[in-house]
């Protein structure tokens, strides 16, 4: 599996990844200062449409959602219906019309962008005071002792100790002083909350097997071991509390 190719991991994605803080959802439509129904969104690596449906509870109407991987279109329209328009398209190649949208939002997806070349195109498309949100929901993996388990046996045994994906590390660790040093946008806000979901084994294990970069890093052999080390480290459960920070960056034009 090559790094960001989601192919083969979208339906388990449609099924088992989690969603975003709802409050600060709330905040970052508040950001672009205007009546929800009247916002033109954007939403850039949609991949299955996970955020895309957390804008449409919240009001939203005119929101697009591109996504480069056809197999997460694919799934992304069995999952929110035709009246949403998903698009094959990139962050640095939107094919969108200039200063056409008010919000343009990225969910768990800016991380694989050519930075700036993605936001030059979201400089071009976004109209005045518009609003470009980064947002990710990594696991805070030490509240929670399955999940130190699990990230114990990630670093020790499988000697993976950061992840391109995560959201508390790679670009996320500069996101705020890249958008504020780019020309872009004349003020930035950062943003963070924590959301217990109590999941299943089941829906534990499918949420690790929609996650490419591990895929990727261990290749296809040895992520099957880890998963079979992880499903005997949780069998023993119920449930399992996992700790969903999310984590918001809102750059206003």
């Amino acid at each position: 599996m090559k790094q960001g190719d989601f192919t083969n991991l979208a339906d388990d994605y449609a099924k088992y990844r989690p969603s975003y803080n709802s409050k600060l959802v709330t905040k970052i439509i508040n950001a672009v200062g205007m009546r929800p129904e009247a916002i033109k969104d954007v939403d850039v690596g949609a991949g299955t449409g996970i955020f895309t449906k957390c804008l449409l509870s919240e009001g939203l109407s005119a929101v697009t959602a591109i996504e480069p991987n056809l197999k997460m279109r694919e799934a992304g329209r069995k999952n929110l219906g035709k009246d949403i328009r998903f698009l094959d398209g990139s962050a640095e190649k939107t094919g969108l019309e200039s200063c056409s949208v008010n919000l343009i939002s990225m969910a768990s997806a800016f991380h694989w962008t050519n930075t700036y070349d993605a936001l030059r195109e979201f400089d071009r498309i976004l109209s005045k005071n518009g609003v470009f949100s980064a947002l990710w929901n990594p696991r805070l993996t030490d509240r929670s002792p399955v999940e130190s388990e699990v990230q114990e046996l990630l670093s020790s045994k499988y000697k993976i100790e950061s992840r391109v994906s995560s959201g508390l590390s790679g670009i996320t660790t500069e996101l705020y002083n890249i958008l504020n040093t780019c020309g872009f946008f004349k003020s930035i806000m950062y943003a963070e909350a924590v959301d217990v979901v109590r999941r299943t084994p089941q829906e534990y294990i499918g949420a690790w097997r929609s996650v490419n970069d591990i895929q990727a890093q261990l290749g296809e052999y040895k992520f099957s071991k880890f998963v079979g080390e992880i499903e005997r480290i949780i069998n023993k459960n119920v449930y399992v509390d996992v700790h969903y920070l999310t984590r918001v960056w809102i750059a206003k034009k």
